[in-house]
């Protein structure tokens, strides 16, 4: 299993209180990655610590205004490359397909392209196929990647390790007029991936069920 990722997939789920519990256990499996630079991981290890130092409430609502307000930051992969067009469902059921192909089902209250679904699906891969994967979807990635910059957002050494994992170079970001026009809409991605073997169906909605 490539922990790394399914542990930047817990990181990237709205937070509860069983991230807290489990930060330790994710911080060692980054620390432990062999895949990560030491740059990446000391970035990770901040943003861990400014996790574990934050209130849950706070880390709660920075959540919300990071990646539920707007769809610039959306975590939902395919909104960067199709909006809501036709053909954002057919890339939907491709992805479904390849899960299906891999022997899952999917079963959660988000899409299948929610980026720390894809990450909890990518890390039972070997790590050339999911290395393989993020390449191909890094300039998405990058999307979100850019708005996170923008923001100086806590969750940006998270990007930033998948699109080194995927050996890209993050691009600068720079503020342009449609960053600075608000945007009343919002999409709630609320629900966590648990980490660790205690898997329970009600708590852990983002989940793939072995066909």
């Amino acid at each position: 299993m490539n922990i790394e990722l399914k542990a930047m997939a817990c990181l990237l789920v709205y937070p509860r209180q069983q991230l807290f519990d489990e930060l330790d256990e994710i911080s060692s499996s980054i620390q432990n990655a062999p895949t990560l630079s030491h740059k990446v991981k000391e970035n990770l290890s901040k943003m861990i610590e400014h996790f574990s130092s934050s209130s849950l409430a706070n880390l709660q609502g920075t959540y919300v205004s990071t990646f539920d307000l707007g769809k610039k930051a959306s975590l939902n992969l395919f909104e960067h490359l199709h909006g809501d067009s036709r053909g954002r469902g057919s890339a939907m059921l491709n992805l479904l397909r390849l899960y299906e192909d891999h022997g899952l089902k999917f079963e959660s209250n988000e899409l299948p392209d929610f980026l720390p679904a894809i990450l909890e699906f990518l890390s039972g891969l070997k790590f050339a196929d999911a290395q393989m994967w993020l390449t191909s979807a890094a300039p998405l990635i990058q999307s979100i990647n850019r708005e996170l910059k923008l923001m100086n957002s806590p969750w940006l050494p998270v990007t930033e390790a998948l699109l080194s994992i995927a050996n890209v170079k993050p691009e600068k970001a720079e503020l342009t007029q449609d960053d600075l026009t608000p945007t009343l809409d919002a999409e709630w991605q609320d629900q966590p991936v648990t980490f660790g073997g205690g898997a329970n169906p009600v708590e852990q909605p983002i989940r793939f069920v072995k066909k």
